[in-house]
């Protein structure tokens, strides 16, 4: 029980934060903005904060209960802590954006451009940290047809993924003093290289062993 005190513990605080400020804020919240920091999305403030908190438990429920059902879940006594890092990491995110969207609505000038690649970064460099040791199963890491059918090929693609995640997320940090076209094409280059290269590397690696 002492992994769910947690998670559980930061969607509590979250659930309070809203009933506490709901009364002052508008009826319409703004929930998405643009690269350039403009919003461009709204909804209604009771939507924002059932969608918000629904998307929390969801990460809970389903992070904590999927090793359960994974064909090997044995795996997953090898990288339990890591594991758990991961979804209270992923749960804090959710929380700060939850304060964020919060404190925009009520009149703070929040920098909200910024503060998504600085987010995002972060998850980056946690998930660069402890990439390398997540063991084989069919949930969580980089998936690739290759890297689920051998363990050799799952674990130098994680290496590889590691060190990438990590570095791109610092990357993306730094991107965080840029704006403009050049950011865009920053985070845009980011994304698509932490997306293919560990598939093209697990295709490599596998062809290399067999």
């Amino acid at each position: 029980m002492k992994k769910h005190i947690i998670p559980i513990s930061i969607i509590a605080l979250t659930i309070l934060i809203w009933i506490i400020t709901y009364s002052k804020l508008p009826s319409e919240l703004p929930v998405h903005w643009n690269f350039n920091g403009e919003v461009d999305g709204y909804s209604s403030k009771l939507n924002a904060m059932l969608t918000q908190v629904a998307i929390m438990v969801l990460i809970y429920v389903s992070i904590a209960f999927l090793p359960k059902i994974d064909p090997r879940k044995k795996n997953y006594k090898y990288f339990s802590s890591s594991y758990q890092l991961i979804y209270n990491a992923l749960l804090g995110i959710f929380f700060a954006l939850n304060v964020l969207m919060i404190l925009y609505g009520l009149g703070y000038d929040i920098p909200m451009s910024a503060l998504g690649t600085v987010i995002i970064g972060v998850i980056f460099i946690v998930l660069g940290n402890v990439m390398q040791r997540i063991r084989s199963n069919f949930f969580l890491g980089l998936r690739t047809p290759w890297t689920l059918s051998n363990d050799e090929v799952w674990k130098k693609t994680h290496r590889f993924g590691g060190k990438l995640f990590f570095g791109c997320g610092i990357i993306l940090l730094l991107s965080t003093f840029l704006s403009g076209v050049l950011k865009q094409t920053i985070i845009i280059a980011v994304l698509a290289v932490v997306i293919v290269a560990p598939y093209l590397y697990s295709y490599w690696q596998f062809k290399k062993l067999s």
